[in-house]
């Protein structure tokens, strides 16, 4: 199946293999193969060859703007979900976050490094009052880190095993007690 769109002097552009869809993780599993049709940009080396780089919609109201290789995102790029969602700003690697900053819709952050759709790797998380620096691995808090809360002295160092605290570590509660 191939997309056609107009290019930026409002021509039509020359169509092209349809891109598959870069994952984005806060959506559910059958939503991931939604098709994206382009908008009005994006530029394609050839009648055959697939889009380097433009803005892509989805029929679900998610849009990407970014680079394309082999029909997938790749380089930078800028991922939203539907109804605002959440937003994905970063480098991706063949339809995968590779280092970026997430943003849900609550004001929630994630900035760090990704693997496979998910965080890995060296990674500071925002959420409410608390901020999480330290190890992700496959999606949780991994190894070590540090929670610290911005509203007290309240804070957690140590080991991390599937999310939660685990193992060695100091715990300072917010009347500075430990």
């Amino acid at each position: 199946m191939a997309v056609l769109g107009l290019g930026a002097r409002g021509r039509a552009a020359p169509r092209v293999a349809r891109p598959a869809r870069p994952p984005r993780p806060w959506l559910p599993a059958a939503a991931a193969g939604a098709a994206p049709t382009m908008a009005s940009t994006g530029q394609a080396s050839g009648s055959n060859k697939a889009m380097n780089g433009g803005r892509f919609d989805f029929d679900d109201g998610g849009t990407y703007c970014g680079g394309w290789e082999d029909g997938k995102a790749h380089g930078n790029g800028v991922c939203t979900g539907p109804k605002g969602q959440g937003e994905y700003s970063g480098s991706w690697h063949y339809g995968f976050e590779v280092s970026g900053v997430y943003t849900w819709p609550s004001g929630s952050t994630y900035e760090g490094q990704w693997q496979n759709g998910k965080r890995h790797g060296l990674g500071v998380e925002t959420r409410g009052r608390w901020v999480y620096r330290g190890e992700w691995t496959q999606g949780f808090k991994g190894r070590y880190g540090v929670r610290q809360s911005t509203t007290s002295s309240a804070k957690y160092e140590g080991t991390w095993a599937n999310g939660l605290q685990d193992g060695y570590g100091s715990e300072t509660y917010a009347d500075s007690g430990e």
